[in-house]
């Protein structure tokens, strides 16, 4: 019975078991011929894998290596700058701040050819730092806060339609094609800081101000029509990738009164786009940008630009008045890739009149203890309106180095003994982590509870205020 067993388990014929082994033969004949495995084992399949793995890993060290060093020197080479300038700072200012400390102090740093910050409150970013933050974004669901319904954000932000062809008393169209007068005042010059204009009657000259959106506003002051970080597109890098405009434009670009001066902070895309440079590239608009911006500007056909650096002023003359443009250091950076970070300064504005600080555009900016204090030392206090940055705060350990939440805005306020603030850079981009309104919210019950309600808010889109 075992017999009959093993016989019914064994094949009937050899015939099939031939069938198989010659087929297998010439697979591996044609294999030898061709060069390709049809029975690769698991073993060979890692082995073909490995030189890859191998060479994205080598290209990736390559790159990460050296970008480690680059910025371990910059952090240190900045930080031991600062501590020697703290030195020579102190020095100098045996009895008290003064403005050659200032300029010791503050003056651009530079490090192998790149602007650095000369603070001790900032912190170098680095590429981990920022795609860090990215993938983290990627998991926050409706980031802002953004209501699905334009009817109800619209009723959240509302937005005017600015009427300056009406204002025949603020604006004089019969002088938006005449070009400015102007010259670069040195770091020490008497004159841009003269104060044989003190007891000259100038605080019934009013300065009305428009904002249209993110750190872009259109002021006017005697006259004089200036417009801060231009912004008329609704995609900041592109149409699919964007970020989007949250809320619409007040106005078109073509509705704007042509400004006498155009003040660019940096050259980030939600402070300088494009349209602007093409609207605006000829004519009379005179634009001033920081430092190292200059190149760029003439490279895509500006032809009415000046460039200043810190603590430099531009000294303007327009119907027999003279104003002074000054650039005051603010703690960011500047790029529009990672290729050119850092390659132009950045800066703010203080635009001054007869000797008195009339506007303070701050652009974007972190919080230094004592850089306000020293630019109310150089141009003055009271300064009738400061345009502030008060969003884009979140989270707290990525931002802080380089924009400022609602309660700094206040002590900024009180370092300049400004006498009005308006809360700028929110509403218009989702481009941090908090709720889009809280900026507004935050800063207008601060105010509240530092009296100073009516002094210190946040503007409406296209909605002319006048201080």
């Amino acid at each position: 019975m075992s017999k009959t067993m093993l016989r019914f388990v064994r094949p009937k014929s050899s015939q099939g078991l031939l069938v198989h082994r010659n087929a297998y033969l010439r697979h591996r004949f044609s294999a030898r011929r061709t060069g390709k495995r049809f029975f690769g084992s698991h073993k060979d399949r890692n082995s073909e894998e490995g030189p890859s793995r191998h060479y994205v890993l080598g290209a990736l060290l390559t790159i990460l290596v050296p970008y480690t060093g680059y910025a371990l020197f910059v952090t240190t080479s900045a930080s031991k700058e600062i501590d020697n300038r703290r030195e020579k700072c102190t020095k100098i200012e045996k009895i008290g701040e003064n403005y050659q400390g200032t300029l010791v102090k503050y003056s651009p740093l530079q490090i192998l050819g790149r602007y650095e910050n000369p603070f001790d409150e900032y912190r170098i970013q680095t590429i981990y730092e920022f795609f860090c933050n990215r993938v983290i974004e990627l998991f926050q669901r409706n980031r802002g806060g953004i209501p699905v319904d334009p009817v109800d954000m619209r009723s959240l932000m509302p937005i005017h339609k600015p009427t300056w062809d009406s204002d025949n008393d603020i604006i004089d169209f019969n002088n938006d094609s005449k070009p400015l007068n102007c010259q670069i005042l040195a770091e020490n010059s008497p004159e841009a800081v003269s104060i044989q204009y003190a007891k000259d009657p100038i605080s019934n000259i009013p300065v009305y101000n428009t904002w249209l959106g993110q750190s872009c506003n259109y002021t006017i002051y005697n006259g004089l029509k200036i417009l801060t970080d231009p912004l008329f597109t609704d995609f900041l890098l592109h149409e699919q990738l964007g970020p989007k405009r949250i809320t619409e434009m007040p106005c078109n670009i073509e509705e704007i009164p042509t400004p006498d001066i155009i003040l660019v902070s940096h050259n980030h895309p939600d402070h300088l786009d494009f349209k602007s440079i093409e609207f605006w590239k000829t004519g009379h608009p005179l634009w001033i940008v920081p430092k190292g911006l200059g190149y760029f500007m003439v490279e895509h056909g500006v032809s009415n630009v000046i460039e200043l650096s810190w603590w430099q002023t531009c000294e303007v003359t327009k119907n027999d008045q003279t104003y002074h443009f000054s650039c005051t250091p603010a703690m960011h950076w500047s790029g529009r890739s990672l290729l050119d970070a850092n390659r132009s300064l950045w800066c703010s504005y203080m635009l001054s009149h007869k000797g008195k600080p009339i506007l303070f555009h701050g652009g974007d900016t972190g919080y230094v203890k004592d850089l306000f204090t020293r630019i109310k030392q150089r141009y003055g206090k009271c300064c009738r309106l400061a345009l502030l940055p008060c969003g884009q705060y979140c989270p707290e350990w990525h931002q802080k180095p380089r924009h400022i939440n609602p309660q700094e805005v206040i002590k900024i306020m009180k370092d300049l003994e400004a006498e009005n603030v308006l809360g700028v850079h929110w509403g218009t981009f989702v481009l941090s982590g908090e709720y889009f309104r809280e900026p507004k919210e935050k800063l207008e019950m601060l105010a509240r509870w530092k009296s100073l309600e009516g002094r210190c808010f946040c503007p409406e889109l296209g909605k002319t205020e006048k201080f």
